[in-house]
């Protein structure tokens, strides 16, 4: 008996169950209006940017107890990837909830650009973390494995993500977003998924092509850092404010919304530089004890394809210990 089925259905049954109870808890409180609705001064309260919007808040909760079912049910996974998934899901929640989320709905460009690149690249990379490798198999099985496969194609995933981040930024878009609520609930939830889009071939929950090796991955996470500086220079060096929908949150914060544009500019690059650059170190240095330990492992005499699989899938470590062969030298003794 198929049971996929049935959790689905309960968990759809749950996620519409609670946004509809927090839709009536909260009342007002769920969503700021955009850029036409507040005065000013309500605009800068902090204590009335808080919000309670069911649709993500249900969301999140829903997914953070289908990942505590499946993590019971399968087993073997660690704290700190618990740790990690669990992070993730605080950072969207903390992001729509707080005054964070209320200012960037209101219009102030700089909170919504630091909300999106929070729920659109932190966020999914500590979700991604939290997933080991098996994980998705023995949710969608064999067929929908390779179909994620062929979407997280780093040329692919690159490519989705670079257009939807230009089209996310367009002034139209962001002029129809602060109108819209649907649409602002849209563009949350886009972020996150094009954010998983993103950091799916670099981190392998799901096997990305062979070819696709750490080396490469350094070179793809430099284009994830190009394309956000290539926005910031629009931003900063421009000249001219593009958003006229933001105009009337920047100068309630008392900024000019050339000011705000640039902040917004800013914060792209700041988040885009430490998550581009420390992933790029990261795997810098991996790729350095990759090499070692491939190079051990052969010499050991153990089958190069056994061992290019077991680098690749990161058990290469347990492969050694297995065998008896240390996995990191000591200098003077090995």
């Amino acid at each position: 008996m198929n049971t996929k089925r049935p959790l689905l259905l309960m968990a759809a049954a749950g996620f519409l169950a609670l946004a509809i109870a927090l839709t009536a808890l909260a009342g007002r409180k769920a969503y700021h209006t955009g850029h036409t609705g507040p005065s000013a001064d309500s605009m800068t309260d902090i204590s009335e940017l808080w919000a309670v919007p069911p649709v993500e808040i249900s969301a999140v909760l829903i997914v953070g107890a289908l990942y505590a079912l499946r993590v019971h049910r399968v087993g073997g996974v660690t704290g700190r990837r618990r740790a990690s998934f669990y992070a993730g899901l605080a950072i969207i929640l903390a992001s729509v909830v707080s005054p964070l989320g209320g200012m960037a709905q209101q219009g102030l460009l700089a909170a919504h650009m630091l909300q999106h690149t929070l729920i659109g690249a932190v966020a999914p990379l500590l979700l991604l973390l939290g997933l080991p490798r098996d994980f998705a198999t023995g949710l969608v099985g064999p067929t929908g494995l390779r179909r994620l496969q062929r979407l997280q194609h780093p040329a692919v995933a690159y490519t989705v993500w670079a257009l939807s981040t230009v089209v996310w930024l367009l002034p139209p878009v962001h002029h129809a977003v602060l109108q819209s609520g649907a649409l602002w609930i849209v563009q949350q939830f886009s972020f996150v998924l094009f954010g998983l889009l993103l950091w799916a071939p670099v981190v392998e929950s799901i096997p990305a092509p062979a070819w696709f090796t750490t080396g490469w991955k350094g070179g793809y996470m430099n284009g994830v850092w190009t394309l956000g500086l290539f926005i910031a220079n629009v931003y900063w060096f421009s000249g001219t404010a593009f958003y006229e929908s933001h105009a009337a949150a920047a100068l309630a914060w008392g900024f000019d919304p050339l000011e705000d544009q640039a902040n917004a500019g800013t914060v792209m690059m700041v988040l885009h530089c430490l998550l581009a650059f420390g992933a790029i170190t990261y795997l810098f240095f991996r790729q350095a004890r990759e090499g070692e330990l491939r190079q051990r492992l052969i010499e050991a005499g153990l089958d190069p394809a056994r061992v290019a699989e077991a680098i690749r899938a990161g058990s290469g470590g347990a492969l050694a210990r297995a065998h008896g062969i240390p996995v990191r030298t000591r200098p003077g003794i090995d």
